[in-house]
């Protein structure tokens, strides 16, 4: 009699064999380990002559290419001379880029080294360094990726801390009914460039903090960047409980306690490994507020290993941060409820010697419940910036309750634009232009303005040739994209049809790839759709779009405006002329930059921070079409693309919708169109090819991601550097003056007052410009010195500008000190004045908070 038995799951245990590379071959493996091989042209072109069809298979990723490669391939390779001259020329150029030695110009001229031991510390959720490590969702992740790139070509000391996600973010499936669908494939990081990192031992690093009470276990990989290390945290190890292993599963999960169980990882096992590493870095650079919890370790282990007063640590630590902000909306930024934060950082809070009600403090913002990450960031870093000049003054708006004693536009966010890393987006036909024209420095030195001069020399047949090459190779690129997305859902003949003859390079040829959230409106082309068909069926100007995006999985509306785009194209039988491309990543993003005519661009103002694919387009020889948002309004000159302008100071959402989509047909029509197709005898369109010009350099120039980061180290890193040698200076005899001085001016600060102010100007008055005026204030100084504070004349010259003019100490007569200044009127209009006096040498930003006004 037979036995009948429930079948049971046979488990086998996975290993990974990959082929033994030839000695002569070894090259290969070591380049392949760092992602500068990613980025390289010339590396590219190296892997790529392997087997370019596999290499194209595996997201052109070194790494696989190298474990999937016939070991008779490669034996082939390793008796071809040519194929060796190549991987010895490859390799020497990557033994050059590591050893090139970057320095800075000092205030004075000089050219200066940098020290390598004043290292910066680098922090942020998400890192976009290339397709195939999938530890990203958009541009923030791309912009931290192009950071520590840019990092690399300069020889800046900089370390990258962020988090392994075992899924990472989703990929996108279009469904037959033009739905997004999410699928999440767990990351085989055997495969990526990515490796453990091992302790004294040869063991896996494993770090341990406690949270709840309970052990949390983190394991360590490390990226190589070019020259700089990126290390990465996961908590998906057996011995952590079934909550912690998740932690680092998803990147921008919905869960909030998954949120902050994500931060204090990245915060506290970071902190805990660099103390691991004996890293010592000087500067601390969060990027947006994710990284906040940063601050409260910081602190801790300040007040622990130096001993240190809360007071002083929190001065040390304001010293020496670095905060970055992307989000030009108050909703966007990450807030939980005070609850939340304290069931997971009440006990390590508690530690400070403060209770967790009056820490939250620091995170609230009109005392709102809420907990606030950038609140915190930005009242504990002295350096604070915005990603555009309007983003910055947006934020400034923003965060103004954080500090509401001073004018708004005096609210410490200055503006830092962001760039983008010219090897990691350039086509190779415009670098090999660029080499040609340009020569190779800059790869080290993009910040220097003169180096890109020599575009305005390359020849139109030249920029044409190289824009078109790239463009029909875009146009195969997306072909083969849609042709295996109709296979998976089943397609039929006529459909394959339309894939076959979708897009023609020689049409005009309008790109829209981002993030499908609802401010940017990627249907924003539908509103007429009747116009919009009517640009489409043109066979005298022909027209076609592109369009890629995924839409967080919780945003429907995102979604929703997917299956617009989808369902217009279907419903007009204009599939092959006006197209979605399903899974936007980093490789979708390359080829759409550099090779569309146009790149459209269309977020409700001031909601974008900043839109650095615009400038991957622009620096390729695309023409923006752009509301003047975010990085545009610094770039836009008339002659390098075109600007919508036509909803702008309109509130009515419906009414500022139908304008500017009126404006983006009327442009395309009248004079975009016009000019692409204008041509000479030999077809070749020299008015636009002469705003590509201008678009390439004006971009190249001013938008590179070496001249942003220049503009860190100007602004932030070696202010910061400089400021925290003085404080460490004879065992931070400097910073516990601070704390001595602050303790001083606090103490007495209730009692000093403005007794009176008296200036030759009347209320309403109608005066000369260049007229003196003469000012005159006497202060109650509360028995403290007049060098402890300061008396200023606050003149605002309209609404953006205003003068701090200090008044000069007169006499004192005991706690009485009469203080006086002179100055000319500028400038015509309405115009405005006050009277305040703050603290002159309490530590970083933080008079703000004391400053009183007379009126």
């Amino acid at each position: 009699m037979w036995r009948i038995f429930m079948p049971e799951p046979i488990n086998f245990k996975d290993i990974y064999v990959k082929p033994k590379l030839p000695s002569n071959l070894q090259k290969l493996a070591e380049l392949a380990q760092n992602i500068w091989s990613t980025w390289d042209t010339d590396a590219y072109r190296l892997y790529s002559r392997i087997d370019p069809h596999l290499f194209r298979k595996f997201q052109h990723n070194p790494i696989k290419l190298l474990q999937m490669i016939p070991e008779s391939r490669l034996q082939e390779l390793s008796e071809q001379k040519g194929f060796l001259h190549e991987l010895d020329s490859v390799y020497e150029k990557f033994q050059r880029y590591l050893e090139y030695k970057g320095s800075f110009t000092t205030e004075s001229g000089e050219q200066q080294d940098y020290d390598s031991s004043k290292q910066i510390a680098y922090f942020s959720m998400e890192f976009g360094l290339h397709e195939s490590v999938p530890i990203y969702s958009g541009g923030l992740g791309i912009l931290s990726g192009d950071h520590l790139k840019a990092a690399s070509d300069l020889g800046l000391p900089l370390v990258g801390f962020g988090l392994l996600y075992r899924y990472g973010y989703f990929f996108q499936k279009i469904d037959i009914s033009g739905n997004q669908q999410e699928i999440y494939e767990e990351n085989e990081w055997y495969s990526k460039p990515v490796s453990k990192v091992k302790d004294k031992n040869g063991d896996d690093l494993t770090l341990q903090i406690t949270i709840c009470n309970k052990p949390l276990y983190m394991k360590v990989w490390k990226i190589e960047v070019g020259k700089i290390p990126l290390y990465l945290l996961d908590t998906n190890l057996k011995k952590n409980s079934a909550e912690f292993q998740k932690i680092t599963d998803y990147l921008y999960v919905s869960d909030k306690e998954t949120r902050i169980l994500q931060g204090i990882v990245l915060a506290f096992g970071s902190l805990e490994l660099i103390k691991k590493l004996h890293i010592d870095p000087v500067i601390y650079h969060m990027n947006e507020g994710h990284s906040a919890f940063i601050i409260i370790k910081r602190l801790l282990q300040l007040m622990e290993d130096k001993k240190f007063s809360l007071e002083t640590a929190a001065n040390y630590v304001r010293s020496s941060s670095v905060f970055t902000t992307h989000t030009p909306v108050a909703a966007g930024n990450e807030k939980f409820a005070s609850e939340l934060i304290e069931k997971y950082l009440k006990n390590q809070i508690e530690k400070l010697g403060i209770s967790f009600a009056e820490f939250s403090k620091y995170a609230m913002v009109n005392n709102e419940k809420a907990f606030s990450l950038p609140a915190l960031a930005l009242r504990f870093s002295n350096f604070i910036n915005g990603v555009s000049k309007l983003h910055s003054q947006v934020s400034q708006a923003m965060w103004h309750d954080i500090y509401p004693k001073i004018y708004e536009k005096e609210m410490p966010i200055t503006a830092i634009t962001n760039g983008v890393h010219t090897q990691s987006w350039l086509s190779r036909p415009v670098t090999r232009l660029f080499d040609r024209y340009l020569g190779t420095e800059y790869i080290h030195t993009g910040y220097k303005e003169s180096i890109w001069n020599n575009i305005k020399a390359i020849p139109d047949i030249e920029i044409w040739e190289a824009h078109q090459q790239r463009k029909e190779q875009m146009v195969s690129f997306i072909r083969n994209i849609l042709k295996n997305s109709l296979m998976n859902k089943g397609a039929g003949r006529s459909s394959s049809e339309i894939i076959n003859n979708a897009l023609n390079p020689a049409h005009l040829t309008v790109g829209f790839a981002r993030r499908f959230a609802t401010y940017k409106r990627a249907n924003l082309i539908l509103q007429d759709k009747a116009r919009l068909l009517q640009l489409l069926l043109n066979t005298e100007h022909p027209i076609q779009f592109v369009f890629a995006g995924k839409a967080h999985p919780a945003d429907d509306k995102g979604k929703a405006m997917i299956k617009n785009i989808i369902d217009f194209a279907k419903a007009n039988n204009v599939q092959d002329r006006f197209v979605f491309l399903e899974n936007y990543d980093m490789n979708i993003a390359r080829h759409l930059v550099q090779g569309v005519d146009v790149w459209l661009n269309n977020p409700i103002k001031p909601l974008e921070a900043s839109g650095t694919s615009g400038m991957k387009a622009g620096m390729n020889g695309a023409l923006n079409l752009s509301v003047l948002d975010g990085w545009w309004p610094e770039c836009y000159n008339q002659e390098n693309g075109w600007a919508i302008t036509a909803g702008e100071d309109i509130e009515n959402e419906n009414v500022r919708d139908t304008l500017e989509a009126n404006q983006i047909y009327e442009l395309l029509e009248n004079e975009v169109l016009p000019l692409y197709y204008e041509r000479d005898q030999n077809n070749i369109p020299h008015n636009w090819i002469e705003k590509m010009r201008n678009s390439m350099f004006d971009v190249s120039r001013n938008f590179n991601i070496h001249k942003m980061l220049q503009n860190y180290i100007r602004k932030f890193y070696l202010p910061g550097i400089e400021l925290m040698q003085q404080m460490q200076t004879d065992n931070y005899a400097k910073l516990k003056e601070f704390e001595k001085v602050e303790t001083e001016i606090l103490q007495a600060w209730p009692k000093v007052n403005i007794v009176d102010f008296q200036i030759n100007l009347q209320e309403k008055s109608i005066v000369d410009s260049g007229k003196q005026v003469e000012a005159k204030a006497t202060i109650d100084m509360a028995e403290l010195s007049a060098e402890l504070i300061e008396v200023e004349l606050f003149y605002k010259i309209g609404e953006n500008n205003f003068k701090l003019i200090p008044l000069q100490l007169q006499k004192q007569n005991n706690n009485q000190a009469d203080f006086s200044c002179s100055f000319q009127l500028v400038g015509s209009g309405k115009q405005s004045f006050n009277l305040r006096i703050k603290p002159k040498k309490i530590c970083c930003k933080k008079f703000y908070e004391y400053i009183k006004w007379y009126f």
